[in-house]
């Protein structure tokens, strides 16, 4: 799965990633700095993910705390936000 998809996923059906087409034109190609620039949380949180940097996570977290005067860590992105490991080969795009 690309970054783009991964991005965009907005749930999960067995096996497929449930990707959301609009959605993932809107955020395509976009760096982190945009996707937190324009408050997309999740997807910047699934960004970061998809990238396994602990850095990238952090700035996410750091981010998201600041917006929403929270006190989340790195470590807690992926059940903030419902985001599954990067495992997942098809798609079905809505």
């Amino acid at each position: 799965m690309d970054r783009n998809d991964f991005i965009s996923t907005i749930g999960y059906d067995g096996l497929f990633s449930v990707v959301d087409k609009s959605l993932r034109e809107t955020l395509k190609n976009k760096s982190l700095d945009e996707l937190l620039d324009a408050k997309e949380f999740r997807a910047a949180a699934a960004f970061a993910i998809y990238n396994d940097s602990a850095e990238e996570k952090q700035k996410v977290a750091d981010a998201y705390n600041s917006a929403t005067d929270s006190k989340y860590t790195a470590d807690s992105l992926k059940k903030l936000f419902g985001i599954s490991d990067v495992d997942s080969t098809k798609i079905l795009a809505l």
